[in-house]
């Protein structure tokens, strides 16, 4: 069976800029002011005192820790606000969590947290104002901010297509992956990317993935799975293989939406893997869109895509699961 000289891997890629992207980015966070605005405060915080500094660096280290790890970084921000003790650094981690669920477009979340953030935090940050309001107007950090999620969230709801795909044809091929958790039922985008379908249907029916591992999770985010090497128990070299073949990237425009089915692919390649594929566990647009080939929406079984994301990681080998799931059997649905 050939083999990759890297594994494939999904890696996380920044955004190609487009018009559309200039656009939206009129709606986004004050970037560089705001930037500019928290780094200022983090050094008036840190001058206040060297006592207090001391006392309080187990606290900045658990917010530095859990801006850094792996994973979700949300989860591990909402993690370690429940360790920190003093208010004003759960109140930096409240913010930092707003930050990265409004960009991952939880604006439910995004509010609570900042709802939380604004009740751990100092007098000075609720009364302290900056000209970062629209048109350069006064603000407070926490005003500026809430009025941030309000536009973004504005804007999705009047564009919802943005983010979204079209509805699978009526007679779209689908392909059951049997697992010992349950049925994941995938269909596929003949349309939208047609050589992608055709060899995911072709190996289907040979009987490939039979037998092969979710090799690779990363919690609540999403699972990969093709790869033939995964049926040895030895996880070295879980990640590498393929049928011998790459497949020519389609342009399928398609969106990383929860259950979105997508081709992986070496780091830095441009073609896709011949076999290896990933399941999204939730949007993850910022992550991926434009980098990788999506061609297939799970119409059965995202619960199972979710649990299996959530499975526990190997200490030895990052994102590689202690009990794999294995896929016992796939065939195309008549």
């Amino acid at each position: 069976m050939a083999k990759h000289k890297a594994a494939t891997e999904i890696t996380i890629i920044q955004e190609e800029r487009s018009a559309f992207a200039e656009t939206v980015d009129r709606y986004k966070w004050h970037g560089l002011g705001l930037l500019v605005v928290l780094s200022a405060l983090i050094v008036w915080r840190q001058r206040a005192g060297v006592a207090a500094v001391k006392v309080e660096r187990a606290d900045w280290a658990e917010f530095y820790n859990a801006q850094n790890g792996e994973g979700d970084v949300s989860e591990a921000l909402a993690d370690a606000i429940t360790r920190i003790k003093d208010p004003s650094v759960a109140s930096w981690a409240g913010m930092e969590k707003t930050i990265r669920q409004t960009s991952d477009r939880s604006f439910e979340a995004a509010e609570e947290a900042l709802s939380q953030a604004r009740n751990n935090s100092s007098a000075i940050l609720t009364k302290m104002t900056f000209p970062v309001g629209s048109d350069g107007a006064e603000e407070t950090l926490f005003q500026s901010m809430e009025r941030q999620i309000a536009i973004e969230k504005a804007f999705l709801e009047e564009n919802d297509f943005i983010y979204s795909n079209p509805p699978l044809p009526d007679d779209a091929p689908v392909v059951e992956f049997q697992t010992a958790e349950g049925t994941i039922a995938v269909g596929l985008y003949m349309d939208f990317a047609p050589q992608h379908v055709k060899n995911m249907m072709k190996l289907v029916g040979e009987g490939f993935y039979d037998g092969v591992r979710f090799h690779r999770v990363v919690g609540g985010q999403f699972i990969q799975g093709g790869d033939p090497n995964s049926r040895d128990e030895d996880a070295a070299t879980w990640g590498t293989g393929g049928p011998g073949y790459t497949v020519p990237k389609e342009d399928s425009a398609l969106k990383h939406v929860a259950g979105a089915l997508a081709a992986a692919k070496p780091g830095g390649a441009k073609d896709s893997s011949g076999s290896q594929f990933y399941i999204t566990a939730q949007p993850m647009h910022r992550q991926f869109d434009g980098g990788y080939v999506v061609y297939g929406q799970v119409i059965e079984g995202l619960e199972i895509v979710e649990s299996i994301s959530n499975g526990a990681i190997r200490e030895e080998k990052a994102e590689t699961p202690v009990d794999p799931v294995t896929i016992v059997s796939a065939k195309i649905r008549e």
